[in-house]
């Protein structure tokens, strides 16, 4: 990324959802650390003090919001937090999913319901709540944050999969509706697992083959001046 590029975060607002997630606390870090503030979202107390205290460490202005974001209402009382503190936001990074273990036979309704709340009806109602806020900054942009499906536990999981390719349909389909200096894409996730088949896998555990380091360059380049011509896509990470 270029110099002029990491100077355009500066006092920039960045919203996160799934902000202790640990690509959302690596888009956070990453953020900050090009200078703008940073709002973590979280729908459980666990792990947000931890992300906001290394942000703080970094000298920026952060602080954590926990609400349930996946109802209108929650969304709402999400935007009312981000616009008491800062009366604007330049960009919206969802990256809360949720993935159940569970057989297609035996998904259950409820379990169905969980998966879309979290993983598609979240994504709509905050962006639904923050527009008023986004629209009259000069760069509005929004990344959501997906998985590819690329192996059997991922694309195997019904309910999973098919609201990980509603968020890729949500993107486009934000792109074309919202217009004006709203830029919206998305990133999918490679979900296979590196392993060294000489190590034992107890001292060396399998890890991700992309590092949620190297998601969160990719998110940056999306909200940097870099992607102006970049609207609607979805930016594979292997």
């Amino acid at each position: 990324m270029s110099t002029q590029s990491v100077h355009q975060f500066a006092e920039k607002v960045a919203l996160i959802t799934g902000g202790s997630s640990p690509i959302g606390r690596a888009a956070a870090l990453q953020l900050a650390l090009n200078g703008a503030y940073v709002i973590v979202a979280d729908l459980e107390d666990s792990g947000s003090d931890d992300s906001i205290q290394q942000l703080e460490d970094l000298g920026t202005l952060a602080f954590a919001v926990r609400c349930d974001f996946r109802t209108a209402a929650g969304a709402a009382e999400l935007a009312s937090s981000v616009e008491s503190k800062f009366g604007r936001l330049d960009f919206l990074v969802n990256c809360l999913k949720f993935r159940p273990e569970s057989a297609f036979l035996q998904m259950s309704e409820e379990l169905l319901n969980e998966v879309y709340r979290s993983n598609t009806a979240a994504l709509l109602f905050v962006v639904q709540a923050v527009h008023g806020l986004m629209a009259g900054r000069p760069r509005a942009r929004i990344v959501n944050v997906l998985s590819d499906l690329d192996t059997p536990e991922t694309g195997g999981n019904a309910a999973f999969a098919a609201s990980q390719k509603s968020v890729e349909g949500i993107t486009k389909s934000l792109a074309e509706s919202l217009g004006g200096n709203f830029r919206i894409n998305a990133v999918a996730v490679s979900e296979e697992m590196s392993l060294d088949p000489h190590a034992d896998p107890e001292l060396f555990p399998p890890r991700p083959r992309v590092s949620s380091d190297d998601v969160a360059r990719a998110i940056l380049y999306l909200l940097s001046s870099e992607s102006t011509s970049v609207n609607g896509q979805v930016l594979r990470l292997k």
